[in-house]
């Protein structure tokens, strides 16, 4: 994974997972992140995250960050299937944005809107970044505002 010096981006030490790192912008009702290879015991992990903020806030707002993904790091979020089906009744995203840098990461990002209508962790609404738009994309997850136009 890499590393970011702006404070917003920076880890915490707030998760053991070596799935996910905790970014510093993870404050009230929203959870920033940085996923790396996804597996069983890190989905269990996240979604503990996820059901917390949902119990404390009614709904989470998630920012993804996907960073130099390639097919097996795609391959292996497939993990998440079966905590989704479990867990996910347990905690509603409202507004998601995933920012990366790859066609495997961008990829699942499509999968997951294709099947967002009848999948149990959908989000509200779902964008995806670029890496140079990572601002804009905290930002929209943050606090609603956004571009009319982005999609």
């Amino acid at each position: 994974m890499t590393t970011d010096t702006s404070p917003a981006f920076a880890t915490t030490d707030r998760s053991s997972s070596p799935m996910f790192e905790i970014l510093e912008a993870t404050h009230d009702d929203v959870v920033v992140i940085r996923m790396g290879t996804g597996s069983a015991d890190g989905y269990g992990e996240f979604y503990e995250l996820l059901v917390e903020k949902t119990e404390n806030y009614g709904v989470v707002h998630v920012y993804e960050e996907t960073r130099n993904w390639t097919l097996a790091t795609y391959l292996s979020h497939l993990h998440g299937i079966l905590p989704d089906l479990r867990t996910g009744p347990k905690f509603d995203i409202g507004r998601y944005s995933a920012v990366g840098d790859s066609r495997w990461a961008e990829l699942l990002y499509r999968q997951w809107r294709t099947i967002a209508p009848v999948w149990p962790v959908a989000p509200d609404e779902m964008r995806y970044y670029e890496p140079s738009e990572r601002g804009r994309a905290l930002d929209w997850v943050t606090t609603g505002n956004a571009n009319p136009d982005e999609k």
